[in-house]
């Protein structure tokens, strides 16, 4: 039995919803090439394993789940050092209503080395914008569980920027 999707299936989904993944995947891997990569793995695991998208009462959510683990899998496999490729360049748009780009960019910066809940939180909270309340119940957790993870992020980030800070 053939759990994936036909090729045909998965051209029309490209084609409704490439750019918002490409969008996506590029500001995960800060890296266009990576996002390239993990735009072609996602297709790829359609092809293979993309029947649920067809029941998916979200689909681009479920979509977005994809992306962002193909995403991530590229950043973690990654062996070259990243050029910090500005933020402004992969994302005209900008980062949502309501959060600090500075703290955004610290944010896409650690996804390479958090779990994959974390990582998950974070692109949740820093790509699309969304509040304590909707990553609880987009993820199943309580909001002070979600608000003590993010708690925890936040302090990482600092802690990763002032270790990078050279000291005067």
């Amino acid at each position: 039995m053939n759990t994936g999707l036909t090729q045909q299936e998965v051209a029309s989904v490209y084609q409704r919803y490439g750019a918002f993944l490409r969008r996506r995947a590029r500001l995960v891997t800060r890296d266009s090439a990576l996002a390239e990569d993990a735009l072609h793995d996602a297709c790829l695991n359609l092809l293979r394993s993309g029947a649920a998208f067809r029941e998916a009462t979200a689909p681009l959510g479920w979509l977005y789940r994809v992306i962002d683990r193909t995403s991530l899998d590229q950043l973690r496999r990654g062996k070259r050092l990243r050029s910090a490729t500005p933020l402004d360049s992969l994302d005209p748009i900008g980062a949502p209503p309501g959060v600090d780009g500075d703290l955004r960019l610290r944010a896409l910066e650690l996804l390479r080395d958090l779990d994959e809940e974390s990582a998950q939180i974070t692109i949740l909270l820093y790509v699309d914008g969304m509040n304590q309340s909707e990553i609880a119940a987009h993820l199943g957790y309580s909001r002070v569980t979600i608000s003590k993870r993010i708690r925890a992020l936040r302090e990482r980030a600092s802690w990763f920027v002032d270790a990078e800070e050279p000291s005067s």
